[in-house]
């Protein structure tokens, strides 16, 4: 069995996809963009940073005025979801079982007080050891998972049949999650039930409480 867990944020921990949708548009209306995005054009870009999402909705726009605007979403949706939070895809007794089991993680391609806003709004703190994002290294999810993994002491298993002191997995939503799980050497579960699919998991999870059997069966 892993002795750590490493999660995604969105489409996995929790759903952000209404607030962001209301607070971003209220953004791009104070800048004059005339753009107005749906949650499912929201959801579409669920896992991606920031300065993606940017040249997605913006690909003409000049790259410094895009920073500007998406700096202004991140600060204002980081302080919304800080006071109000947002629907979890878990209990938090749930949380704190696996705790009690695991060493729990974050890796998120989010702006910095993102994770900070979840842990807060939840009071999920005390259950979570360490925590990486983009928006604080600028480098990719997978070098975040494996930064995490560094100053942890965590090792790698993409053998699944292999035996380590501290084995962990990553469980997110997206291609994307199972691609940098792929680059760091650790075994990938997707959260099916968020906003994006896998190629090849190493298993699949419908509702988040399925989580403690799909581990066992696993490994």
């Amino acid at each position: 069995m892993p002795n750590a867990l490493i999660f995604d944020l969105d489409g996995t921990l929790w759903d952000t996809v209404a607030p962001l949708t209301l607070i971003w548009n209220q953004v791009f209306q104070k800048n004059g963009t005339g753009k107005v995005i749906s949650e499912d054009d929201l959801r579409n870009v669920m896992g991606k940073n920031l300065q993606e999402i940017g040249r997605i909705y913006f690909p003409d726009m000049a790259e410094e005025r895009r920073a500007d605007i998406f700096s202004q979403c991140a600060v204002a949706h980081c302080a919304y979801l800080k006071e109000h939070g947002a629907p979890l895809f878990f209990e938090k007794k749930f949380m704190e079982q696996l705790a009690e089991k695991y060493e729990l993680f974050i890796v998120s391609n989010c702006p910095c007080g993102y994770i900070e806003a979840f842990l807060e709004s939840c009071h999920l703190q005390k259950y979570f050891k360490d925590f990486e994002m983009s928006g604080r290294t600028g480098k990719s999810k997978g070098e975040n998972i494996k930064a995490i993994c560094e100053r942890n002491g965590l090792s790698s298993a993409r053998n699944l049949q292999e035996k380590f002191a501290q084995t962990c997995v990553y469980i997110g939503d997206t291609l994307g999650d199972e691609t940098a799980a792929n680059f760091a050497g650790i075994p990938f579960i997707h959260a099916a039930y968020g906003f994006g699919t896998a190629n090849n998991p190493a298993a699949v999870l419908h509702n988040f409480n399925e989580l403690p059997g799909v581990l066992e069966k696993l490994f």
